[in-house]
């Protein structure tokens, strides 16, 4: 019995171009939302936020929001919750990345539908968590 492993590892005729495009397209707006999210409000909550460091750290996802607020208890809690939810979503798209589909056609959409729909949850779930946060 002969084991293949040509379908595991990295995708062959995925280019990292295609996913480095998704990312950045994804990451770019939720930067932008972050930054208008903590920046937004009275002058005295605004300067109680690390703006920077939170818009900085959007690429955390559901963490941004316990970001915003220094690591509050609730807003960790909160955030942990989230990440508990968003966090499979992300690991799931990454590892499509690596273990190929079982099937030949539109292998390459997959993948990259995974990959897109995997950072969007993620990313997503920073400003769900704005919900707790920000209130």
């Amino acid at each position: 019995m002969h084991a293949d492993f040509a379908d595991f590892g990295p995708p062959k005729n995925l280019t990292s171009r295609a996913r480095r495009f998704i990312f950045l397209g994804l990451l770019a707006p939720f930067t932008v939302l972050t930054y208008l999210a903590v920046s937004s409000g009275s002058p005295g909550d605004v300067r109680d936020r690390p703006v920077a460091l939170t818009t900085l750290a959007t690429i955390t996802g559901p963490f941004i929001g316990a970001i915003a607020r220094n690591g509050q208890p609730c807003c960790l809690q909160s955030s942990l919750r989230l990440a508990a939810v968003c966090g499979p979503a992300l690991a799931l798209g990454l590892t499509v990345q690596v273990v190929a589909p079982p099937f030949g056609r539109g292998r390459r959409a997959v993948r990259l539908a995974f990959w897109a729909i995997g950072w969007f949850v993620w990313l997503l779930g920073g400003h769900v968590s704005f919900m707790h946060a920000l209130s």
